[in-house]
C-alpha cells in the first residue's frame, strides 16, 4: 500500500514537472494565445488609425474625425437620414460610403460646402432636401468635424 502511494506521488510530481516544462496548463496556454491575439488586434487597429491619419487632408485631424463621428450620431442628426453607418435611408439621405458624390467632388472642402449650404430637394438623389447644416443648428466647426468623419466613411 505504501509503495502504491509512493508511485502515485511520483507520477503526480512527474506530471506537474511535465506541465511546467511544456509551458503550463492548457488554460494558461489559451490565455497566452488569447493575449497574443489581443496584441495583434490592437496593433492592427493602431496601424489602421495611423494609415487613416496619413490619408487625411491638410488641416484635418484624427481628433476632428472622432468628434465628427459623435456629432454625426448625435447632435448633428445626420444618422436620421443617412443611417447610423452612412449607407443612407431610402427616400431620405444619400449613401455616404460609396464612391458616388452628386453634390460635391467628394473632397473635404466639397463635403463641408454641401453640409453648410444644404441640398435642394430638386438636386437631391432621394428627392428629399437637406437643410443647411442638416437643420440641426450645429456650429461651423462641428460641420467641419462631421465632414472629416464623412470623408473617412468610404475608406
Amino acid at each position: 500500500m505504501f509503495r502504491i502511494r509512493s508511485l502515485m506521488a511520483v507520477a503526480l510530481m512527474l506530471g506537474l514537472v511535465a506541465m511546467v516544462a511544456c509551458g503550463g496548463s492548457e488554460a494558461s496556454q489559451q490565455e497566452t494565445a488569447s493575449g497574443s491575439e489581443s496584441s495583434t488586434a490592437m496593433a492592427e487597429g493602431q496601424n489602421a488609425e495611423a494609415q487613416q491619419a496619413e490619408s487625411l487632408p491638410e488641416g484635418v485631424t484624427a481628433e476632428m474625425v472622432a468628434q465628427g463621428k459623435e456629432i454625426f450620431a448625435g447632435a448633428g442628426l445626420c444618422y436620421v437620414c443617412h443611417g447610423g453607418d452612412g449607407t443612407g435611408m431610402p427616400g431620405l439621405g444619400a449613401n455616404l460610403i460609396d464612391d458616388e458624390w452628386t453634390q460635391s467632388d467628394g473632397s473635404y472642402e466639397g463635403i463641408v460646402g454641401s453640409v453648410m449650404d444644404g441640398v435642394d430637394a430638386s438636386a437631391a438623389t432621394t428627392g428629399t432636401a437637406m437643410p443647411p447644416k442638416g437643420g440641426s443648428g450645429i456650429t461651423d466647426d462641428q460641420v467641419k468635424a462631421v465632414a472629416a468623419f464623412v470623408l473617412t466613411l468610404g475608406k
